[in-house]
């Protein structure tokens, strides 16, 4: 009587040999399986292929990513169960021959991956580009993540600047300070991005943009009200209207405009703002005459440091010492300077003389 193992609850694998469940793998395909061979590998394709995928799915090459490294883990234990089983278990000829069917081949033997003729380096770059692509696309949410950190840090910068700006303006014991340092900001950035710009007086820029000269390290304290505050210079209880940024000597026409905007006239170099007048030579700023009522602000800085302890100027004095006791005068020319009704004149910019109005300004001269 021939044994029929069919009869007895048991399954034929593929192979020939008895599989432990009805249809199934018997323990030698499934570690094949595993591997992704065929089930007439050979022991040499055997252990090439599985020193192939211990070097794809060695864990150690995912040590910058804990889910892949699991995963990889995991992957190794099955690799390393499934070639221990087949160094103990040589490949054996089944008892009888396997019964002739017509059933089309199983899909472990239809789409076994054998390895016979292939260089495993080709294997191996194919498994680390998929890896590389998995990791690619988990890569995207964390790219958009920074980039809107970014965008979230500027705009609390923002945010910052402009809390700062209206506390600080509004303000009167710091308004005058943060005028003057943004005025120097903003010099800063007008000579490296905008110098050279010019204009005919008329043209009307289309954004104002104020642009100081350079002050010194230590500027003296302007001659004019600072902003918010309320200017006399002869005309007690008048206040002045909100003052703009300072006028000074070489700004270009389109600079003054910026800040003075469209002027009443002009006339040759000369722009006219009601009672007070700005003149030019060679496109720029070369003097002045402001109405004490006019919400002009100048500046003049000196050129130079003056003399430490100067409490007068006299004749041979420079600018510098003249501005810095005097502070910023209301006329200014190449070679005069005036305070009120009071006059100071310069040859070579070194003082010549002076006419004191004993009702205007007082000149801090040497008697």
């Amino acid at each position: 009587m021939v044994f029929d193992p069919t009869k007895a609850g048991k399954s034929l694998c593929a192979c020939g040999m008895v599989s432990d469940t009805f249809g199934g793998l018997c323990d030698r395909c499934a570690s094949l399986q595993t591997l992704g061979l065929g089930s007439h590998a050979l022991p040499h394709d055997i252990e090439s292929t599985y020193l192939t995928l211990v070097k794809v799915w060695h864990p150690d090459r995912f040590a910058h990513d804990q889910r892949l490294r699991t995963e990889a883990e995991e992957k190794l234990k099955e690799i390393n169960a499934a070639h221990d089983y087949l160094l103990t278990h040589p490949k054996q000829e089944p008892p009888r021959p396997a019964p002739r069917t017509d059933k089309p081949p199983t899909p472990m033997e239809a789409g076994s991956l054998d390895f016979e003729g292939e260089e495993t380096e080709g294997e191996e770059t194919e498994e680390i580009r998929r890896i590389f692509r998995r990791r690619q696309k988990s890569k995207v949410p964390a790219i958009l993540l920074k980039v809107g950190l970014a965008i979230g840090a500027v705009a609390v910068i923002v945010i910052l600047w402009l809390t700062g700006d209206s506390i600080l303006s509004s303000n009167a014991l710091t308004s005058r300070a943060w005028d003057q340092l943004k005025l120097e900001v903003a010099h800063d950035f007008a000579v490296h991005f905008t110098s050279g710009a010019s204009a005919q007086p008329q043209a009307t820029p289309a954004t104002p943009v104020a642009v100081p000269a350079t002050p010194p390290a230590t500027p003296p304290p302007p001659a004019v009200a600072p902003a918010g505050a309320a200017a006399t210079n002869g005309n007690p209880g008048k206040h002045v209207q909100t003052v703009k940024p300072y006028i000074t000597a070489g700004l270009s026409p389109t600079e003054v405009l910026s800040v003075l905007g469209t002027p009443t006239s002009s006339s040759g170099e000369k722009m006219f703002y009601n009672n007070s007048e700005i003149d030019f030579k060679n496109g720029q700023v070369s003097g002045w005459r402001i109405d004490p009522a006019s919400p002009i602000r100048v500046k003049l800085w000196s050129d130079s440091s003056s003399v430490p302890g100067l409490t007068t100027f006299g004749i041979g004095s420079s600018k510098s010492d003249v501005i810095a006791l005097q502070g910023t005068p209301t006329f200014f020319s190449e070679n005069e300077f005036g305070y009120g009704n009071s006059r100071v004149f310069f040859q070579n910019n070194r003082v010549t003389g002076w006419k004191e109005n004993s009702g205007s300004t007082p000149l801090r001269v040497a008697h």
